[in-house]
């Protein structure tokens, strides 16, 4: 219920607010805006019963916990047992330097920032240790104790709920999108199930209503557009085009299936599998109580009869007689997301394949930057301008880092593989970051140490992807510099320190083996609490 009652008089507030869709896009949005705005501005959601949702982001990055769950108040015990959730420590990319059938190989890409010894990151360290005195241990094991803790299956918290590493969450999207209707609506937002068949624009071409299969007609100051892929009132209502990133990523289907999975017998892996494959990769997402799987795979390369028929080999007989479905995507974004009085977020804004995970990032990254920006009615332009510019950026740096992976990989066993190596036009801002690399400085240097890295919403979008994320991934496919940072051969005493720092990691690696439980054992713990506390409320409801 509002918490607070609107004033009656005219003052020029947006008073009236519709979203349209119902995905996880849609309900994100309606929890979202009904929290920023203090309840104070009346939300209706319209969603189709005709249109099934997406569930587009079942894996996901660590500011979702401060920025999406803590932000609304929902406890982990609450919000994961109904949404089959797990703990992620990153991503567990394979094959990545040369394919299964010639031996394979794999890295982690952790989440976290890398110690800093006296203005030197840890990994310039690593990479002068290994190509001047031939250190064998890879940086993932070297710089950081989430990748042995992965590969033990171990949770990033202590038994007695003591927080020991970042961590983001594997989900259903669809129990989330559930999860939060249902947290929307107790809280008085208008849910409506009803098609939109129809746009009233304005003499300034304004949305001045929606038009309804029922006959309803739909008014409202400001209108959020969260329609997917259809981009029903951004596209199709006021004719925003898409930019799109054919030239540089050229993956555009994707092959899903899921597969259940006993937990109890195989542990929950606390990572994200991105395998390699011939035409792209195929990720692995364990939930706890199956595993989201797909293909993402470019259709220049490959048919989706062969893509499936890969994707189904990979997994071998878990793979029978289970359902597969076949998704096609652009990734782009709209030039600009925010037209008139409508806001798209999500799919209708902007879509990457979803190598790093950073699909609802998108959605409440773009709800953030629409809460400091948002309007009166009269809708001053400089705000839209503002927003756009935010989320443009976002998107593209976001596309430099995917395209990142793909033109970097030494491999050449397939066309696929030798297309990315030798056709791709890449971003400018992409090659300046290469260029950085060859020279053997750091890349994006973070404001914030490891501790603090995930404290600060604002200042982690503008620096979204920091040195230790372009040195995992260029390190796990040996995209070195041909020498050292230059600076290090001056400074002995950096290399001596460093050797202390670690040290320290090893010795905290040891620590957290020994004592953390593992994820399966911590999940069943934390969903026992769930569900008695479920159990709980429902008794006082029963009881009053």
């Amino acid at each position: 219920m509002n918490t607070n009652q609107i004033p009656d008089d005219n003052d020029g507030r947006v008073r009236n607010l519709i979203i349209v869709g119902g995905g996880s896009s849609g309900w994100i949005a309606a929890a979202y805006l009904s929290k920023a705005l203090n309840f104070n501005v009346n939300i209706t959601l319209i969603e189709s019963a005709n249109i099934g949702r997406i569930g587009v982001g079942e894996a996901t990055i660590p500011t979702i916990k401060e920025e999406l769950f803590d932000f609304l108040g929902v406890p982990e015990e609450e919000w994961m047992t109904e949404c089959k959730a797990s703990y992620k420590l990153g991503i567990r990319f394979q094959n990545w330097k040369k394919p299964a059938s010639e031996g394979g190989d794999h890295y982690y890409h952790n989440f976290g920032e890398m110690p800093v010894v006296k203005g030197v990151p840890l990994s310039h360290v690593w990479m002068y240790k290994h190509q001047q005195q031939g250190f064998a241990k890879t940086l993932d094991y070297s710089c950081y104790s989430a990748s042995p803790i992965c590969d033990a299956m171990k949770s990033p918290r202590y038994m007695d709920g003591t927080k020991a590493l970042h961590y983001a969450y594997h989900f259903d999207a669809l129990l989330v999108s559930e999860f939060l209707k249902k947290w929307s609506i107790a809280r008085g937002l208008t849910h409506i199930t009803d098609d939109i068949i129809g746009t009233d624009l304005s003499e300034t071409g304004d949305i001045q209503a929606l038009r309804g299969a029922s006959g309803r007609k739909y008014e409202a100051d400001l209108y959020i557009d969260c329609t997917g892929f259809a981009g029903l009132l951004i596209e199709k209502a006021l004719g925003e085009p898409k930019v799109t990133f054919h030239d540089c990523l050229l993956t555009d289907r994707a092959v899903a299936i899921n597969i259940p999975s006993d937990s109890a017998a195989e542990g929950i892996r606390p990572f994200t599998t991105a395998s390699a494959f011939s035409s792209g990769w195929t990720w692995e997402i364990p939930l706890n109580n199956r595993s989201g799987n797909g293909y993402v795979y470019s259709s220049a390369f490959q048919t989706a009869e062969d893509a499936e028929r890969e994707v189904r080999a990979w997994f071998g007989k878990k793979a029978d007689k289970v359902d597969v479905r076949h998704i096609k995507f652009i990734s782009g974004r709209r030039r600009r997301s925010w037209v008139k009085n409508c806001v798209s977020i999500g799919l209708s804004s902007s879509f990457l394949e979803p190598l790093e995970s950073t699909g609802l990032y998108f959605v409440y990254a773009a709800l953030y930057q629409l809460m400091a920006c948002f309007p009166n009615k009269d809708i001053d332009p400089a705000l839209r301008n503002k927003f756009n510019e935010r989320v443009s950026y976002m998107v593209d740096d976001v596309r430099d880092f995917i395209v990142l992976h793909f033109c970097t990989s030494p491999r050449t066993d397939t066309p696929y593989w030798r297309a990315n190596q030798n056709e791709l036009k890449l971003p400018d801002t992409l090659k300046e970051a290469l260029e950085l690399q060859k020279a053997g400085i750091p890349i994006r240097k973070s404001y914030h140490s490891n501790n603090s890295l995930y404290d600060s919403f604002e200042a982690g979008f503008d620096r979204f992807w920091t040195n230790s994320n372009f040195q995992s991934i260029f390190a796990g496919v040996n995209y070195l510099p041909k020498q050292p940072m230059p600076l290090l051969r001056h400074r002995p005493d950096i290399l001596l320190e460093a050797e202390r720092v670690f040290d320290d990691i090893q010795k905290k690696t040891d620590q957290m083996m020994a004592q953390l439980p593992s994820q399966y054992d911590y999940l069943a713990s934390l969903y026992t609490k769930g569900k008695t506390g479920e159990q709980a409320v429902r008794s006082v409801q029963q009881a009053g």
